[in-house]
This record gives structure tokens, sequence and C-alpha cells, in this order.
């Protein structure tokens, strides 16, 4: 080692647990998000096939126009420039009715 100059700092395993755990919950939250838009996609692809199949009118044209425009102005654009749509649950009641609901349809019935 030469005089005046610094060791190589050790390394701080705890700080770079955190830092992998941290990447690692964001990263999930973001396949989360997409897998979320996926599923309201697929939904609404779903009633739009369970809809009636009518000629494109101008006035449909148009409502579509205006639903797109109203969706636009509360959406954001992620790192690729997809639009993201956040929602916002009324309350932990809303949440709590969510998990439990998720969990009834994972959790095999009584016999």
């Amino acid at each position: 080692m030469l005089l005046g100059a610094r060791a190589d700092a050790a390394v701080d395993e705890s700080e770079k647990q955190r830092n992998e755990q941290e990447a690692e919950r964001l990263a999930r939250r973001s396949r989360v998000a997409e897998a979320g838009g996926q599923l309201v996609a697929a939904a609404f692809r779903f009633l739009g096939e369970m809809i009636p199949q009518r000629q494109p009118t101008n006035g449909a044209e148009q409502k579509a126009s205006e639903f797109k425009a109203c969706f636009a102005e509360c959406l954001e654009r992620d790192e690729q420039g997809r639009p993201r749509l956040t929602v916002t649950l009324p309350n932990e009641a809303a949440l709590e009715s969510l998990a439990s609901s998720l969990a009834a349809l994972f959790t095999p019935a009584a016999m």
C-alpha cells in the first residue's frame, strides 16, 4: 500500500442486501402494475365482444374520442412511454374486501 492511499472500503453486505430487496420490490410492483393493466384491458375487450356488433357511427366514434381525451388527462407515461393509470381505493375497507375476495377465490371450499 502506498503512503496516503486509502484501503478499499469493505462492502456493506446489509446495505447491499437492502438495495437488492428494494430493486426486487420495485420490479415486482412494476410486474403487478403491468399485469393489472393487461387484466383491465382484457376485461374491456371481453365487454366489447359481449356487446352486439353494430356498424360504427360518427356519434360512437366521437364518444370514444371524448372518453380517450378524458382518460388522457388522468394518465402518466412510464419510462417506456406506456400510459399508466393509477387507481385509488376509497379506504382500507376496500383493500380488505379485495384481499378477502382474492383469498376466497384461491382457497378450496370445505366439503
